[in-house]
């Protein structure tokens, strides 16, 4: 892992992400904000069939729930990964399956348990830190940051 270098002027967010670039946790993070905007990215029709489950080599692997879809976001592909551009994506993969249930909307207190997304999300966040002591702090940080403000179910 490089060296942190930042003065007191550097904003926030670069200090925060050379932080995280050098953890690799820098695909988690995006693939949060992908998840949470991908009815805005592809439209209702194709969110509905599709779930963006994982970044590997800066490509989104997409879940799609039929065969026809799959058939049918292959015509898409290259509009898809234009429309990831933005949070530099280069590319974008699709692979057959489950769709995860939808989250419940309400809120739930912090014992509440996380839902398979969230589960996902820290899975894909904290997997690459290689140090098991920073690895858990980073789990309950973001398992306190998930279920902070849920009511329980």
């Amino acid at each position: 892992m490089a060296p942190f270098i930042w003065t007191p002027m550097d904003p926030l967010r670069k200090i925060l992400g050379q932080f995280t670039e050098g953890l690799g946790i820098e695909s988690g993070i995006v693939l949060t904000a992908v998840r949470r905007k991908w009815t805005d990215i592809v439209g209702p029709a194709i969110a509905a069939h599709t779930f963006p489950d994982t970044i590997r080599d800066k490509a989104l692997t997409i879940i799609v729930d039929t065969p026809q879809w799959m058939h049918h976001l292959s015509f898409y592909k290259e509009e898809i990964s234009e429309k990831l551009r933005f949070c530099n994506m280069q590319g974008v993969r699709f692979k057959l399956g489950r769709l995860p249930e939808k989250a419940d909307t309400s809120l739930r207190r912090e014992e509440a348990e996380l839902t398979d997304e969230d589960l996902r999300f820290l899975e894909n966040t904290i997997g690459n830190i290689k140090d098991e002591e920073l690895r858990e702090k980073f789990r309950k940080l973001i398992v306190h940051g998930l279920t902070k403000g849920k009511e329980r179910v």
